[in-house]
């Protein structure tokens, strides 16, 4: 006789359940975002290239939590659950149930990334609402990467058998995240497609949408505007010195005061093209708009149902229900 779905997830959230992994769970999220905060905190916003790395390394401690979390909980258990499919295992409700487990799991990673990293981080103080107030946005954004990397790390422990296998899986499935994602190195136009599939790539549009990291200043314009106004002020300075020293120089003569200014002011607001720089202002990527978010809460979603469906399907081949 088949057991009910609720009954599932209690039977699974007890055998589940342990205080010690528990708190090794919550104790390795603390760690790791109070590390990841305390690095990223200092002028993250003053700067898109801060804000993008900053906002990076959050999107890679949400995978590094997601995944390492769920990769073993199907495989470790691989001969319990043989056994337990004479008992009536459902295949199906017994990974629905995880997928409600892993949540809660996410949840709680979730909340300790945000409060350290809002408790560290300032944050801008006026950022526009796009679907709610830009702290809550975070908070799912942040959710939303756990979760599709714990649905992914449950695909992997359904399809392999052993505990070894899945974490050399693992390594591979960082590595094409951080790579395919296009967040570090361009791509070939013949595989720059794939970084659709990757919770790096999302993950990051979300937060740099949220808070509208494409109209912070770039290093680039900021260096070269700073060299401008110190050749600017030299220049002038040579020209009044010049003029200083001229014979009609004692005399007050608004005319030559007015072109240094002109000159200064000219030199240091020359108009730059941002392409000669590397600079772009419009990246779609970090479209701020509600739609685009919901686009971007949409996808991740669906990487995580695909993860959910990966789970199913290799849940059901690895462990023969009969």
């Amino acid at each position: 006789m088949s057991l009910s779905f609720f009954r599932q997830v209690v039977m699974l959230a007890r055998e589940s359940f342990n205080k010690r992994s528990e708190l090794m769970m919550g104790a390795s999220a603390l760690i790791i975002s109070s590390l990841a905060a305390w690095v990223i905190r200092y002028r993250m916003f003053d700067y898109y290239e801060n804000a993008k790395v900053g906002f990076f390394i959050v999107v890679c401690c949400c995978l590094w939590m997601g995944l390492f979390d769920s990769i073993l909980c199907i495989c470790d258990a691989r001969d319990v659950l043989e056994r337990d499919k004479f008992s009536g295992l459902n295949p199906y409700s017994f990974v629905l149930a995880n997928v409600v487990w892993q949540a809660v799991h996410a949840l709680l990673q979730t909340g300790v990334l945000f409060w350290m990293t809002t408790s560290i981080i300032e944050f801008p103080a006026e950022t526009k609402a796009l679907l709610a107030p830009a702290m809550p946005e975070y908070l799912v954004t942040l959710f939303l990467i756990t979760f599709a990397a714990q649905m992914l790390g449950l695909g992997v422990s359904a399809i392999v058998r052993t505990s070894q296998q899945a974490l050399t899986v693992a390594p591979f499935i960082l590595i094409y995240e951080l790579i395919m994602s296009e967040t570090l190195f361009g791509l070939p136009d013949a595989v720059r497609p794939l970084r659709e599939t990757t919770i790096v790539r999302w993950g990051l549009s979300g937060l740099g949408t949220i808070f509208d990291i494409d109209m912070l200043p770039w290093k680039a314009e900021t260096s070269v505007k700073k060299i401008m106004r110190q050749v600017s002020y030299q220049v002038t300075g040579q020209v009044n010195g010049e003029v200083s020293s001229s014979p009609v120089g004692g005399l007050p003569i608004p005319f030559f005061d007015k072109l240094i200014a002109r000159l200064q002011d000219y030199i240091t607001n020359f108009p730059l093209n941002p392409g000669v720089l590397g600079v772009n202002h419009n990246l779609p990527e970090y479209t701020a708009t509600a739609a685009y978010l919901g686009h971007v809460w949409m996808v991740l979603g669906l990487l995580a149902l695909a993860g959910i469906v990966l789970a199913l399907v290799g849940f059901r081949r690895t462990v023969e229900i009969r």
